[in-house]
């Protein structure tokens, strides 16, 4: 035999070798690909988005404003890599994926198993979403492509906004903006000069947490983006800073509790006080920030007038910590769950310059002397923090004890012999309208009002600002 036919001969075995490998590997790889982008439009449109933004055609990546600022800044000499954008956009969308997939209901779960039988339980999606990752990692130039193509995430309206004829309409809310903050401070400095913040001493009630010992162990473990990396040291540091609640009154409306269905209904049960909590993200001076929430929820913002735009069922109030990786404070603030009343609270010595911008509403700032315990003071009714100080023994307040628990149960809250989240495909509290969306819309905000999930936060009605903005801070004015 020739060289030349030798030669032909090996090559021949050569593609051989590589068809049958591809024969072996494709047909499983674009299965298990299928099953995933299937189960991903089904989910969407059956549950919605509970948690991260989802990349279309892309059902193994999802992105929020936390690591949206660090893809901009990869060609500019950060020490993220891509790689660790990646494994951070698969772990958004897995979590996602398995939590939307437990809330899917019998029949869509069952037609979706029959159509991929071998990737039908928790573990496949896993094993899925863990093969995409590798197919990005190795894929360098193309997932490059598609990181600098992904758009900031955007929740206010342009539409609204344009029909709304907002340059004329801004300027009369920036106005309501600016009296309602007046009133606001007011009455927080009213509140700072009396006792218990000016609450009846009969009627108000002290919400405190469980007392645990801590074996927080510092320096903090984290990871190559900052974040903790181990998640018991989470739980420690959420004990550690878990505040008192002081609220003004003991009414059904006032007690903190816990969402749960009564048929197709969303209610709110009280016979145990409840405070929610998980941890998030942001940046500050080019580091990350550890922000610690804490949660309570209300069966209603009661009706206190005739005509009342901002009552309706369902009523919640976020108060979040930010804390440097030594665990210094830097700031607290706090919205409601719809991301209305924007307060921020700053250390008394930490600088701070507040912004004059026409185009964007001032920002509610109050100084506190910060602790590592606070007392958070909640006024009745309309559920306002109307004082933040060191928290303090009172034994003249009627004193209960609250029970903390983690803010991803009301994504898994039991429905019959299924589970259901607070959050409706829109990601919204079911039931939690209000009647100010039909005047507040011009201003661009989804929904105003209603309540919803964390990274939907639009927080100004004049201009545009997130909760979960990853500078918020030095954005606000924080130096």
């Amino acid at each position: 035999m020739s060289a030349y036919n030798r030669a032909i001969k090996h090559w021949l075995l050569i593609i051989t070798l590589l068809l049958m490998q591809a024969c072996s590997v494709k047909p499983e790889l674009y299965s298990c690909e299928g099953a995933l982008t299937d189960l991903d439009l089904i989910l969407e449109s059956e549950v919605g988005t509970l948690n991260a933004k989802r990349i279309a055609k892309h059902p193994g990546l999802r992105y929020d404003r936390f690591i949206y600022s660090y893809i901009g800044e990869l060609n500019s000499g950060s020490n993220v890599s891509q790689q660790d954008l990646i494994a951070y956009m698969s772990d958004a969308a897995e979590t996602g994926l398995l939590l939307e997939w437990q809330n899917l209901n019998s029949q869509q779960m069952g037609e979706w198993k029959q159509r991929y039988p071998e990737y039908s339980t928790d573990t496949s999606i896993e094993s899925c979403v863990a093969k995409a990752k590798q197919q990005y990692l190795a894929q360098t130039e193309q997932s490059a492509e598609l990181l600098s193509s992904l758009l900031p995430d955007d929740d206010y309206s342009d539409t609204a906004k344009f029909f709304g004829i907002y340059p004329l309409s801004s300027k009369v809310f920036a106005s309501a903006v600016k009296k309602e903050q007046q009133s606001l401070t007011e009455h927080w400095q009213q509140a700072s000069f009396k006792a218990h913040s000016g609450f009846n001493q009969d009627q108000a009630i002290l919400y405190t947490p469980k007392s645990f010992k801590h074996h927080l162990a510092t320096p903090l473990s984290l990871n190559r983006l900052g974040q903790l990396s181990n998640e018991l040291q989470g739980r420690h540091l959420l004990d550690k800073f878990a505040p008192q609640w002081l609220i003004e009154n003991a009414h059904q409306d006032n007690l903190p509790g816990k969402p749960i269905w009564l048929g197709e209904q969303l209610q709110v049960v009280t016979d145990t006080a409840i405070s929610f909590s998980l941890i998030s993200y942001g940046r500050y001076k080019q580091q990350t920030t550890i922000q610690l929430n804490y949660i309570l929820w209300f069966k209603q913002r009661p009706e206190l007038s005739a005509v009342d735009w901002v009552a309706g069922q369902h009523d919640a109030v976020i108060f979040r910590i930010h804390l440097t990786p030594q665990l210094d404070i830097l700031a607290y603030d706090s919205i409601h769950l719809c991301g209305c009343w924007y307060t921020l609270m700053l250390p008394n010595g930490q600088p701070y310059q507040a912004l004059q911008d026409s185009a964007q509403e001032p920002v509610l700032m109050h100084r506190v002397d910060a602790q590592t315990k606070m007392r958070i003071s909640i006024s009745a009714d309309t559920h306002q923090i109307v004082g933040l100080a060191p928290a303090e023994e009172n034994t003249e307040l009627k004193t209960i004890e609250y029970q903390s628990l983690a803010w991803q149960q009301l994504n898994l809250l039991a429905k019959a012999d299924l589970t259901q989240s607070v959050f409706d495909r829109q990601g919204y509290v079911h039931g939690s309208q209000r009647l100010e969306r039909w005047f507040f819309w011009p201003m661009g905000v989804k929904q105003p009002g209603s309540l919803r999930r964390f990274g939907d936060h639009a927080i100004s009605f004049v201009g545009e600002r997130y909760f979960d903005q990853a500078y918020l801070l030095e954005d606000l004015g924080v130096q």
